[in-house]
Protein backbone atom coordinates (compact mmCIF):
# COMPACT_ATOMS: atom_id res chain seq x y z
CA UNK A 1 0.00 0.00 0.00
CA UNK A 2 2.64 2.64 0.45
CA UNK A 3 4.62 1.74 -2.49
CA UNK A 4 1.42 2.22 -3.93
CA UNK A 5 0.74 5.37 -2.60
CA UNK A 6 3.85 6.61 -3.39
CA UNK A 7 3.33 5.85 -7.05
CA UNK A 8 -0.06 7.99 -6.84
CA UNK A 9 1.65 11.13 -5.54
CA UNK A 10 4.49 10.96 -7.75
CA UNK A 11 1.90 10.65 -10.42
CA UNK A 12 -0.10 13.17 -9.39
CA UNK A 13 3.07 15.87 -9.16
CA UNK A 14 4.09 14.80 -12.68
CA UNK A 15 0.37 15.56 -13.80
CA UNK A 16 0.61 18.72 -11.69
CA UNK A 17 4.05 20.06 -13.21
CA UNK A 18 2.88 19.35 -16.61
CA UNK A 19 -0.48 20.96 -16.00
CA UNK A 20 1.50 24.16 -14.76
CA UNK A 21 4.13 23.64 -17.46
CA UNK A 22 1.22 23.58 -20.05
CA UNK A 23 -0.54 26.61 -18.66
CA UNK A 24 2.98 28.55 -18.76
CA UNK A 25 3.27 27.48 -22.25
CA UNK A 26 -0.62 29.03 -23.20
CA UNK A 27 0.51 31.97 -21.00
CA UNK A 28 3.33 32.82 -23.15
CA UNK A 29 1.62 31.89 -26.54
CA UNK A 30 -0.83 34.57 -25.53
CA UNK A 31 1.46 37.27 -24.52
CA UNK A 32 4.02 37.11 -27.21
CA UNK A 33 1.87 37.50 -30.11
CA UNK A 34 0.76 40.98 -28.18
CA UNK A 35 4.78 41.75 -27.97
CA UNK A 36 5.22 40.99 -31.36
CA UNK A 37 2.17 43.59 -32.31
CA UNK A 38 3.43 46.15 -30.15
CA UNK A 39 7.26 45.61 -31.75
CA UNK A 40 5.66 45.94 -35.03
CA UNK A 41 3.68 49.37 -34.18
CA UNK A 42 6.57 50.58 -33.06
CA UNK A 43 8.58 49.72 -35.58
CA UNK A 44 6.08 51.37 -38.08
CA UNK A 45 6.17 54.44 -35.89
CA UNK A 46 9.62 54.71 -35.99
CA UNK A 47 8.99 54.13 -40.06
CA UNK A 48 6.50 56.54 -40.21
CA UNK A 49 8.64 59.42 -37.93
CA UNK A 50 11.79 58.73 -40.24
CA UNK A 51 9.38 58.93 -43.83
CA UNK A 52 7.87 62.17 -42.52
CA UNK A 53 11.64 63.59 -41.38
CA UNK A 54 13.12 63.26 -45.01
CA UNK A 55 9.98 64.19 -46.60
CA UNK A 56 10.50 67.53 -44.72
CA UNK A 57 13.51 67.97 -45.34
CA UNK A 58 13.51 67.59 -49.01
CA UNK A 59 10.48 70.24 -48.97
CA UNK A 60 12.45 72.71 -46.98
CA UNK A 61 15.36 72.17 -49.51
CA UNK A 62 13.01 72.44 -52.90
CA UNK A 63 11.75 75.68 -50.87
CA UNK A 64 15.10 77.26 -50.40
CA UNK A 65 16.26 76.34 -53.60
CA UNK A 66 13.19 78.30 -55.44
CA UNK A 67 14.17 81.01 -53.41
CA UNK A 68 17.36 81.41 -54.64
CA UNK A 69 16.74 80.45 -58.11
CA UNK A 70 14.19 83.71 -58.06
CA UNK A 71 16.22 86.27 -56.59
CA UNK A 72 18.97 85.45 -58.80
CA UNK A 73 16.72 86.04 -61.51
CA UNK A 74 16.11 88.50 -60.58
CA UNK A 75 19.19 90.28 -60.92
CA UNK A 76 19.03 92.33 -57.89
CA UNK A 77 22.76 90.89 -56.46
CA UNK A 78 25.33 90.13 -59.78
CA UNK A 79 26.63 86.80 -60.52
CA UNK A 80 29.72 87.19 -58.94
CA UNK A 81 28.11 88.02 -55.80
CA UNK A 82 25.30 85.21 -56.09
CA UNK A 83 25.71 82.84 -58.68
CA UNK A 84 22.86 80.05 -59.50
CA UNK A 85 22.61 76.62 -57.74
CA UNK A 86 23.02 75.12 -61.49
CA UNK A 87 26.42 76.92 -61.34
CA UNK A 88 27.13 75.81 -57.29
CA UNK A 89 26.42 72.33 -58.95
CA UNK A 90 29.24 72.55 -61.81
CA UNK A 91 31.71 74.16 -58.87
CA UNK A 92 30.74 70.95 -57.21
CA UNK A 93 31.27 68.82 -60.35
CA UNK A 94 34.44 70.82 -60.81
CA UNK A 95 35.85 69.99 -56.83
CA UNK A 96 35.40 66.61 -57.40
CA UNK A 97 36.72 66.14 -60.49
CA UNK A 98 40.17 67.52 -59.80
CA UNK A 99 39.83 65.73 -56.20
CA UNK A 100 40.15 68.50 -54.48
CA UNK A 101 36.57 68.00 -52.34
CA UNK A 102 37.12 64.93 -51.70
CA UNK A 103 40.86 65.10 -50.03
CA UNK A 104 39.78 68.85 -48.64
CA UNK A 105 36.64 66.43 -46.50
CA UNK A 106 38.80 63.79 -45.27
CA UNK A 107 41.63 66.31 -43.94
CA UNK A 108 39.25 68.46 -41.98
CA UNK A 109 37.73 65.92 -40.63
CA UNK A 110 41.01 63.89 -40.11
CA UNK A 111 41.89 67.33 -38.05
CA UNK A 112 38.42 67.30 -36.61
CA UNK A 113 38.30 63.86 -35.24
CA UNK A 114 41.55 64.18 -33.52
CA UNK A 115 40.72 67.14 -31.88
CA UNK A 116 37.38 66.55 -30.65
CA UNK A 117 38.75 63.02 -29.41
CA UNK A 118 41.57 65.20 -27.39
CA UNK A 119 39.26 67.20 -26.19
CA UNK A 120 36.85 64.84 -25.00
CA UNK A 121 39.62 63.23 -22.75
CA UNK A 122 40.98 65.79 -21.74
CA UNK A 123 37.50 67.75 -20.80
CA UNK A 124 36.15 64.84 -18.93
CA UNK A 125 39.53 63.96 -16.73
CA UNK A 126 39.35 67.69 -15.53
CA UNK A 127 36.39 67.66 -14.98
CA UNK A 128 36.41 64.38 -12.39
CA UNK A 129 39.43 65.90 -10.66
CA UNK A 130 37.11 69.39 -10.49
CA UNK A 131 34.26 66.53 -8.80
CA UNK A 132 37.30 64.95 -7.03
CA UNK A 133 38.75 68.31 -5.34
CA UNK A 134 36.09 70.64 -4.47
CA UNK A 135 38.29 73.44 -4.22
CA UNK A 136 40.16 73.03 -7.38
CA UNK A 137 36.43 72.50 -8.99
CA UNK A 138 35.38 75.71 -7.60
CA UNK A 139 38.31 77.57 -9.14
CA UNK A 140 38.69 76.03 -12.29
CA UNK A 141 34.88 76.42 -13.14
CA UNK A 142 34.75 80.29 -12.62
CA UNK A 143 38.22 80.02 -15.11
CA UNK A 144 36.33 78.01 -17.54
CA UNK A 145 33.19 79.77 -17.88
CA UNK A 146 35.05 82.63 -18.80
CA UNK A 147 37.54 80.99 -21.01
CA UNK A 148 34.96 79.35 -22.82
CA UNK A 149 33.24 82.48 -23.77
CA UNK A 150 36.23 82.85 -25.97
CA UNK A 151 35.62 83.50 -29.46
CA UNK A 152 37.63 80.45 -31.34
CA UNK A 153 39.21 82.83 -33.83
CA UNK A 154 40.93 84.84 -30.77
CA UNK A 155 43.09 81.17 -30.27
CA UNK A 156 43.92 81.90 -33.22
CA UNK A 157 47.59 84.41 -33.26
CA UNK A 158 47.78 82.64 -29.88
CA UNK A 159 49.00 79.10 -31.66
CA UNK A 160 50.35 80.64 -34.55
CA UNK A 161 53.24 82.55 -32.39
CA UNK A 162 53.06 79.69 -29.78
CA UNK A 163 53.18 77.10 -32.00
CA UNK A 164 53.10 78.35 -35.65
CA UNK A 165 51.11 77.78 -39.28
CA UNK A 166 51.02 73.88 -38.67
CA UNK A 167 48.39 71.00 -37.87
CA UNK A 168 49.52 71.12 -34.38
CA UNK A 169 48.10 74.52 -33.86
CA UNK A 170 45.23 74.46 -36.33
CA UNK A 171 44.75 71.36 -33.62
CA UNK A 172 45.40 73.39 -30.53
CA UNK A 173 42.56 76.32 -31.57
CA UNK A 174 40.08 73.17 -32.10
CA UNK A 175 41.44 71.61 -28.11
CA UNK A 176 40.47 75.30 -26.83
CA UNK A 177 37.79 75.79 -28.33
CA UNK A 178 35.89 73.07 -27.55
CA UNK A 179 37.57 71.62 -24.10
CA UNK A 180 35.69 73.91 -21.79
CA UNK A 181 32.30 73.09 -22.61
CA UNK A 182 33.24 69.00 -22.09
CA UNK A 183 34.53 70.07 -19.00
CA UNK A 184 32.06 71.80 -17.46
CA UNK A 185 29.18 68.95 -18.27
CA UNK A 186 31.15 66.57 -16.67
CA UNK A 187 31.71 68.40 -13.69
CA UNK A 188 27.88 69.54 -13.58
CA UNK A 189 26.43 66.52 -14.50
CA UNK A 190 28.15 64.75 -11.75
CA UNK A 191 27.70 67.24 -9.28
CA UNK A 192 23.68 66.72 -10.03
CA UNK A 193 23.77 63.80 -9.30
CA UNK A 194 20.83 63.10 -6.73
CA UNK A 195 22.22 62.33 -3.26
CA UNK A 196 20.00 59.77 -2.57
CA UNK A 197 21.51 57.58 -5.76
CA UNK A 198 24.64 58.21 -4.03
CA UNK A 199 23.51 57.49 -0.53
CA UNK A 200 21.24 54.41 -1.79
CA UNK A 201 24.06 52.94 -3.44
CA UNK A 202 26.61 52.97 -0.48
CA UNK A 203 24.41 51.21 1.62
CA UNK A 204 24.05 48.55 -0.77
CA UNK A 205 28.25 48.42 -0.68
CA UNK A 206 29.05 50.21 -3.80
CA UNK A 207 32.24 52.32 -3.40
CA UNK A 208 35.92 53.72 -4.91
CA UNK A 209 35.87 52.99 -8.32
CA UNK A 210 32.32 50.68 -8.75
CA UNK A 211 30.68 53.51 -7.21
CA UNK A 212 32.32 55.62 -9.87
CA UNK A 213 32.04 53.23 -12.87
CA UNK A 214 28.03 52.30 -12.36
CA UNK A 215 26.24 55.12 -10.66
CA UNK A 216 28.40 58.02 -10.89
CA UNK A 217 28.96 57.99 -15.38
CA UNK A 218 25.87 56.55 -16.31
CA UNK A 219 23.62 59.58 -14.06
CA UNK A 220 26.44 61.99 -15.51
CA UNK A 221 25.43 60.84 -19.20
CA UNK A 222 22.70 62.71 -19.96
CA UNK A 223 24.47 66.33 -18.95
CA UNK A 224 27.59 64.87 -20.66
CA UNK A 225 25.96 63.94 -24.26
CA UNK A 226 24.71 67.95 -24.43
CA UNK A 227 28.02 69.08 -23.34
CA UNK A 228 29.74 67.03 -26.14
CA UNK A 229 27.33 67.83 -28.83
CA UNK A 230 27.72 71.71 -27.98
CA UNK A 231 31.75 71.01 -28.01
CA UNK A 232 31.28 69.17 -31.58
CA UNK A 233 29.80 72.52 -32.26
CA UNK A 234 32.65 74.39 -31.43
CA UNK A 235 35.11 72.44 -32.82
CA UNK A 236 33.77 72.41 -36.53
CA UNK A 237 33.77 76.67 -36.35
CA UNK A 238 37.12 76.62 -34.72
CA UNK A 239 38.63 74.47 -37.00
CA UNK A 240 37.24 76.06 -40.45
CA UNK A 241 38.39 79.60 -38.74
CA UNK A 242 41.89 78.19 -38.14
CA UNK A 243 42.34 76.47 -41.71
CA UNK A 244 41.17 79.85 -43.44
CA UNK A 245 43.22 82.67 -41.19
CA UNK A 246 46.56 80.04 -40.78
CA UNK A 247 46.30 79.25 -44.74
CA UNK A 248 45.98 75.13 -44.54
CA UNK A 249 47.43 73.75 -47.43
CA UNK A 250 44.25 71.02 -47.56
CA UNK A 251 41.00 71.26 -46.32
CA UNK A 252 37.86 72.88 -46.41
CA UNK A 253 38.89 76.05 -45.25
CA UNK A 254 41.47 76.03 -47.84
CA UNK A 255 38.90 75.78 -50.68
CA UNK A 256 37.10 78.74 -48.70
CA UNK A 257 40.08 80.81 -48.82
CA UNK A 258 40.45 79.85 -52.22
CA UNK A 259 37.27 80.99 -53.42
CA UNK A 260 37.57 84.21 -51.54
CA UNK A 261 40.90 85.26 -52.78
CA UNK A 262 39.58 84.82 -56.74
CA UNK A 263 36.47 85.62 -56.15
CA UNK A 264 34.67 82.23 -56.87
CA UNK A 265 31.22 82.21 -54.70
CA UNK A 266 30.00 79.15 -56.18
CA UNK A 267 33.23 77.24 -54.81
CA UNK A 268 32.15 79.57 -51.35
CA UNK A 269 28.74 78.34 -51.54
CA UNK A 270 29.96 74.78 -52.39
CA UNK A 271 32.15 74.71 -49.34
CA UNK A 272 29.13 76.07 -47.65
CA UNK A 273 27.03 73.17 -47.95
CA UNK A 274 29.12 70.82 -47.74
CA UNK A 275 30.12 71.71 -44.17
CA UNK A 276 26.21 71.79 -43.54
CA UNK A 277 25.68 68.87 -44.90
CA UNK A 278 28.70 66.88 -42.52
CA UNK A 279 27.42 68.41 -39.70
CA UNK A 280 23.72 67.34 -40.44
CA UNK A 281 25.06 63.59 -41.54
CA UNK A 282 26.99 63.73 -38.32
CA UNK A 283 23.80 64.54 -35.89
CA UNK A 284 21.77 62.06 -37.53
CA UNK A 285 23.81 59.20 -37.70
CA UNK A 286 25.88 59.44 -34.42
CA UNK A 287 24.66 62.16 -31.94
CA UNK A 288 21.05 61.91 -33.14
CA UNK A 289 20.91 57.60 -32.12
CA UNK A 290 23.21 58.63 -29.25
CA UNK A 291 20.65 60.67 -27.60
CA UNK A 292 17.83 58.58 -27.90
CA UNK A 293 19.55 55.63 -26.52
CA UNK A 294 20.25 57.48 -23.64
CA UNK A 295 16.23 58.74 -23.40
CA UNK A 296 15.64 55.59 -23.99
CA UNK A 297 18.03 54.11 -21.51
CA UNK A 298 16.53 56.93 -18.86
CA UNK A 299 12.80 55.80 -19.53
CA UNK A 300 12.65 59.75 -21.58
CA UNK A 301 11.26 58.84 -24.57
CA UNK A 302 7.77 59.61 -25.16
CA UNK A 303 7.05 57.58 -28.78
CA UNK A 304 3.95 55.45 -26.85
CA UNK A 305 2.75 59.12 -25.48
CA UNK A 306 2.57 60.46 -29.50
CA UNK A 307 1.54 57.48 -30.75
CA UNK A 308 -1.63 57.21 -28.03
CA UNK A 309 -2.32 61.22 -29.22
Amino acid sequence: MKIFSTDNNERNYKSKVDREIGSNTIEESEISPSRRVKQEKKSSFRSRVRIEEISNTILFIAIFIGIWQIAYLSGIWPEVSLPSPIMVVESFYDLIKENTLLVSIGMTLYRLLIGFAASIGIGVSIGLAMVKFSAFGKTMSSFAIGLQSFPSVAWVPFAILLIGLNDLGILFVVIMSSVFSVMMSAYSGIRNIPPIYLKAAKNMGAKGFSLFRYLMIPAATPALIIGIKQAWSFAWHALVGAEILMAASMGIGHILLVGREFQQMDQIIASMITIFALGMIFDKIIFAKLEDKVREKWGLRQEQDVEKK
